[in-house]
């Protein structure tokens, strides 16, 4: 009798464990879905304008509106004094006339453009009316800002970066600066500034993307794209610019037939007497706009001796630091025009206007009428000219 009744609780205990077991397996609740955030595009940054533009921060206070200004600009009674209204057909850019004089009621364009040696032969170079070519940080290669008013260019490229050096080129043509980004202190000072400001990054319709080249070389922009863009946004300039002088009479000066100038890869200008015209080498070689094949020449060829000074802004990812071209004061040029090389002062004409040049009696020196290259170099660099 004892040994049946333990029989029956052991049954009976089983029977209560299986129960449980089949009550709480069914009744376990299904886990929760934890949702996954979509990813999200980083805005673009955006910048306070403020009223006035310098170039970096400063603790000088503006004098007040009543007092009179210490005059910087050239003597006042110049031989020969450029004018915006003088002549409506003849380009302040280039001297030379044109059959449409709205041509040159328009904003000039500044575009920058690379000239690192595997994307050469550039395309459009050929078309400026000005370039300035200055040195790029790390001082291996050089780069353009090219200056289109009444010439066009099909096809501009490849499209660069900006440098400090814009934030003083592009005022004094009242320019639209167009580029590929910048770094973001660069960046930061040229929203800071008054003047149009057309980064690829933000104003990404002019531009387009040219297959077969690397990230260096396959960016591109025309004038026709730019200006087109430019007055649907209502920024396009009405009114000419003020210009330089120019003069077609024959220079008298040290004869200079070919020049050098040290950059690591050399930049040589021959003359030539029978067009009047500088060709240009690089690194041995002629150098060639990719539109058309031809040479690239200039009327004029300035060296334009600058500071340039180390700055703690970095520029690429060997950590190589922005440089500052300084073209405020004054300082050292040589103007070669006609076969020969002319000593001269360069001196901005007022806050932000155009840098001129004047010979040792103060007296502005006439550019040959045609397109122009000024070459921004170090004050200490040996730039040889040989009769």
């Amino acid at each position: 009798m004892p040994r049946r009744a333990t029989r029956f609780q052991v049954l009976f205990s089983w029977m209560v464990l299986v129960w449980l077991w089949l009550s709480t397996g069914c009744s376990a609740p299904a886990p929760t879905p934890t949702a996954q955030p979509l990813a999200t595009r980083t805005p673009k940054p955006t910048f306070t304008p403020v009223p006035t533009h310098t170039l970096f921060p400063t603790a000088t206070p503006v004098p007040p509106a009543t007092e009179t200004p210490t005059p910087s600009s050239p003597p006042a009674t110049p031989t020969l004094q450029p004018s915006a209204t003088s002549d409506p057909f003849l380009s302040p850019l280039t001297g030379m006339r044109v059959e449409d004089p709205g041509r040159l009621r328009r904003r000039v364009l500044a575009v920058r453009v690379g000239n690192d040696p595997i994307i050469r032969p550039q395309e459009g170079l050929g078309q400026a009316d000005i370039v300035y070519e200055e040195i790029m940080e790390g001082y291996f290669v050089t780069r353009f800002t090219a200056l289109y008013l009444e010439h066009e260019a099909q096809r501009i490229r490849p499209i660069r970066s900006a440098r400090l050096v814009n934030l003083a080129i592009v005022p004094q043509y009242d320019a639209a600066l167009v580029h590929s980004g910048a770094s973001d202190k660069i960046r930061w000072l040229i929203s800071q500034a008054n003047f149009v400001d057309l980064d690829e990054f933000y104003h990404p319709e002019p531009y387009s993307s040219l297959a077969g080249y690397d990230w260096r070389g396959r960016l591109y922009t025309s004038t026709e794209a730019l200006r087109t863009y430019l007055r649907r946004q209502g920024l396009e300039r009405e009114e000419p610019i003020a210009g330089y002088a120019f003069s077609s009479a024959p220079t008298t000066g040290t004869p200079a037939i070919s020049l050098r100038i040290p950059y690591r890869e050399v930049v040589e200008w021959t003359y030539n007497p029978s067009t009047g015209l500088y060709t240009r080498k690089i690194a041995g070689q002629v150098h060639t706009d990719g539109l058309t094949g031809e040479p690239l020449t200039a009327s004029n060829v300035i060296i334009f001796y600058a500071e340039h000074k180390k700055t703690d802004i970095v520029e690429d990812s060997l950590g190589n630091t922005a440089i500052d071209i300084v073209m405020s004061g004054e300082g050292r040029a040589q103007v070669c025009r006609d076969g020969v090389i002319l000593e001269a002062r360069w001196k901005p004409s007022g806050e932000n206007g155009l840098i001129q040049y004047f010979d040792q009696n103060g007296q502005i020196i006439p550019l040959r009428p045609g397109k122009t290259w000024i070459q921004l170099v170090p004050t200490d660099y040996a730039v040889v000219h040989s009769p």
